[in-house]
């Protein structure tokens, strides 16, 4: 259950900061309100907890092989925080790479996380 709810969360994070890159795509879209990133980095820290809590109480059993899928996801979500962050202390329009290499790893992490959340 609390598995799921993670999940959910992630996912709103992800379609968010779709959103929220759609200005890196397309050079005439200006960046989004910092309400917006705010609660993009909210719902992400607030997902990872989630997650961190759900590796803490231990996953449920499973014959799927799926045993180190929990931790790589926290740890791609991690990393995909820490450069998160590293986006925030711009002011202006931050590099694109780093951009890019928050996106690939936070949707690699909820590629993993929804594999584990299908096999459960």
């Amino acid at each position: 259950m609390i598995l799921n709810l993670a999940f959910w969360v992630l996912g709103g994070t992800v379609l968010l900061g779709g959103a929220l890159a759609l200005p890196y795509l397309h050079s005439g879209l200006r960046r989004l309100p910092w309400p917006v990133r705010l609660l993009h980095g909210g719902l992400g820290t607030a997902g990872l907890g989630v997650l961190m809590l759900v590796l803490y109480r231990g996953l449920p059993l499973t014959t799927m092989g799926t045993t180190g899928f929990g931790p790589t996801a926290t740890v791609l979500f991690g990393l995909a925080l820490v450069l998160g962050l590293a986006t925030a202390l711009f002011r202006g329009r931050p590099a694109g790479v780093l951009v890019a290499f928050h996106a690939g790893l936070a949707i690699a992490g909820f590629v993993v996380l929804w594999t584990l959340v299908s096999f459960i």
